[in-house]
């Protein structure tokens, strides 16, 4: 008699796909002369990204884990702060 077979390992989405998704649709809009709308979608991906890293056990955030959880969330955070700030500072005037 021969055993069954194991069920095959379950594939999970890395949250840095998520992420790259956001930060790809950010960029997107930027080039389609959405500027402020664009890097506040970057911010957000970046935020959510934070927010993943802070929430998730290391093996479930996979890809978001460079070095200690304060760390990566601290750096995280950090940049999303900057890019929404730029955002909002960023004079932008109409061409024409």
């Amino acid at each position: 008699m021969t055993e069954p077979e194991p069920p095959p390992p379950r594939r999970r989405l890395d949250p840095l796909v998520l992420v790259l998704i956001g930060v790809a649709f950010g960029v997107a809009l930027v080039a389609m002369n959405r500027l402020r709308a664009g890097m506040y979608v970057v911010a957000g991906s970046l935020a959510a990204a934070a927010l993943l890293r802070l929430v998730l056990r290391p093996r479930a955030a996979a890809s978001l884990v460079v070095r200690g959880r304060h760390i990566d969330v601290f750096v995280l955070a950090a940049l999303a702060a900057a890019i929404a700030t730029l955002a909002a500072i960023t004079p932008l005037h109409s061409v024409g």
